[in-house]
């Protein structure tokens, strides 16, 4: 199965898998990134990318060697900025799921995001895959409006709580064909 490159760049950004002395410092990005839970119901886990570098986030009966997680930093001063985690072939040999996409929030509004989508699009078709699948809360406007406005125009589902309140999550699995 073709995968992501190692290391990889677009105009403003060098992704690269993580190794084992990134961690420290990603987690404390993704510490920063703790507010999303407000919006999809879940604990946030103080050791998810040690535990993504280690064993991976795999969905139901995935295997580690078509996991990635990548770091995301800046070309012009090489600083950390955010995060990225994909599964090649998932739910099928010709899908890419986004399982994790955060960019630090003070860095958010500069466009990296919409670069790296641009990028990873890129690759990915590159690669022959058919399309991109990513879960996002319903709660969670500002990503809505973000990942449709980078292509991801079909609802595969919604799953979650049937009735909304404060204390109901549900989640929209979105797709972006390539």
């Amino acid at each position: 199965m073709k995968q992501l490159p190692v290391e990889w760049k677009s105009d403003r950004l060098i992704i690269s898998n993580v190794e084992e002395s990134d961690i420290p410092e990603l987690e404390s990005i993704y510490e920063t990134s703790r507010y999303l839970h407000q919006w999809d119901g879940q604990e946030h886990d103080r050791n998810y990318v040690k535990e993504c570098f280690e064993e991976g986030h795999l969905p139901p009966g995935g295997r580690l060697e078509n996991y990635r997680i990548q770091s995301i930093r800046t070309n012009e001063d090489d600083r950390y900025i955010g995060l990225l985690s994909v599964y090649h072939g998932y739910p099928s040999e010709d899908s890419i799921y986004l399982e994790f996409l955060y960019i630090q929030s003070e860095i958010q509004k500069q466009g990296y995001g919409q670069e790296l989508i641009q990028a990873l699009t890129r690759h990915f078709s590159e690669l022959g895959y058919k399309e991109i699948r990513i879960n996002v809360a319903l709660k969670n406007w500002t990503a809505l409006r973000f990942w449709i406005k980078s292509g991801f125009n079909q609802i595969s589902r919604i799953y979650g709580d049937l009735e909304h309140s404060e204390d109901t999550f549900a989640h929209t699995e979105l797709i972006k064909s390539l």
